[in-house]
């Protein structure tokens, strides 16, 4: 019983870039799609320094209406001109910028994406640590309470007849079954949820480290949540917001459209002409525009600051929930070196006075339970050391 409170009192789950990991990131459909969404926004980024493709017009002006086939040869008229449009105001640099702050978010994007991947997985490989855990107890007390019927009956096989009836027909048996049954639907769910996020078959048996994971933030981990890539999304879209209102501000000066052409007429000279065309603000769409990019911009500057309150908020309730969960731990490991030490006292005597038998057994249920809430805390405190890197932007 002393050695397997000591294997108990160690117990955890410890987890890093795992095979499991490796194939979520390479099979994901969501990453994949990710990953090619940011490809076509590096061509945007090329694009939006292009100008526009410039325009040759053809025309011809003695064509009639009511004789669209016959033209007046004395009156033909044939033109050809070339055109550009000739961009102003900076507005090819700002749709630069914009174009690159979209590709940045895509990427943070996609970071944020694989870090959460990593998060299920991690978390999953965490729970079947935990049922495997939980699994192992329970077989332990299996053999505890079959090596504790044979001793019984080998103590006395004829006139422990009430004991040995008492043992054959426990609660503790049966509880026994129930949570091995309860264990092995609670595994199986595990590994279709993790089968779907890894897009293949888990191949059993996972081999899960039985250790706490490590803690490797300062106590300033308020800081580090510059790293979160939701916040950084943010921040980028407020910027891009904002250029996007010198977008439209810029808009106020009309692009200007230069042609070159040359008229050819029949019976007169020929001559070549120049053009010039701009468009004429005169309806005040422009300003709409702007002051619906302010109060875009306005927005996002709010979303950045309702999502840092967000996210300071969930990783001081997770940094708080680590702290509670190792103290639990630690308290739950006295308990069960309690439990042994009373065990071992009731095993001494447990023939030679009739209630000590159940006693025993009342015992037995309780270090198991203590066993398996060890198990538990201890993914829970795993959970949120997964939980803490994942909001400070860093892999395990």
């Amino acid at each position: 019983m002393k050695k397997l409170i000591l294997s108990v009192a160690l117990i955890g789950y410890a987890l890093s870039a795992s095979p499991l990991t490796e194939l979520a990131l390479k099979n994901n459909y969501d990453i994949n799609t990710l990953e090619d969404q940011t490809e076509a926004l590096k061509q945007e980024v090329d694009l939006s320094t292009i100008w526009e493709n410039p325009k040759l017009t053809l025309g011809v002006k003695d064509i009639y209406f009511d004789e669209p086939l016959t033209r007046n040869q004395g009156a033909q008229n044939e033109s050809l001109e070339f055109s550009q449009k000739i961009p102003t105001g900076s507005k090819l640099d700002i749709k630069e910028s914009i174009a690159v702050q979209n590709l940045a978010m895509k990427r943070l994007e996609l970071k944020d994406k694989k870090l959460s991947l990593i998060k299920d997985v991690s978390t999953l490989e965490a729970l079947l640590g935990r049922i495997e855990a939980d699994l192992n107890s329970v077989t332990k007390y299996e053999k505890l309470l079959n090596d504790l019927k044979e001793a019984h009956l080998a103590y006395n096989s004829t006139t422990s007849a009430h004991y040995s009836q008492t043992l054959n027909n426990t609660i503790l048996e049966k509880s026994l079954l129930i949570s091995k049954k309860t264990l092995l639907r609670e595994k199986q769910s595990a590994l279709y949820k993790l089968e779907s996020l890894i897009n293949t078959k888990v191949n059993e048996p996972l081999h899960v480290s039985t250790n706490l994971l490590p803690y490797h933030f300062n106590n300033e981990t308020s800081k580090l949540l510059e790293n979160n890539p939701k916040l950084q999304i943010q921040k980028l879209l407020s910027l891009r917001e904002l250029n996007n209102l010198r977008y439209e501000k810029a808009q106020k000066i009309p692009d200007v459209t230069v042609g070159i052409g040359y008229n050819r007429r029949q019976s007169r000279d020929d001559f070549w002409f120049l053009s010039f065309s701009v468009a004429l603000p005169i309806y005040g769409r422009e300003n709409l525009f702007i002051r619906k990019a302010e109060l875009s911009q306005n927005a996002t500057e709010q979303s950045v600051s309702s999502l840092t309150n967000t996210l300071t908020y969930e990783l001081q309730d997770e940094l708080l929930n680590k702290e509670l969960q190792f103290e639990k731990i630690a308290l739950t490991r006295d308990i069960l070196e309690e439990n042994g030490r009373i065990y071992d006292n009731l095993s001494a005597t447990a023939f030679a006075q009739s209630d000590v038998v159940l006693k025993l057994l009342s015992n037995l249920t309780q270090s198991l339970d203590t066993e398996i809430k060890i198990n538990t805390l201890s993914y829970l405190y795993n959970q949120s050391i997964i939980k803490i890197t994942y909001l400070l932007g860093e892999e395990l």
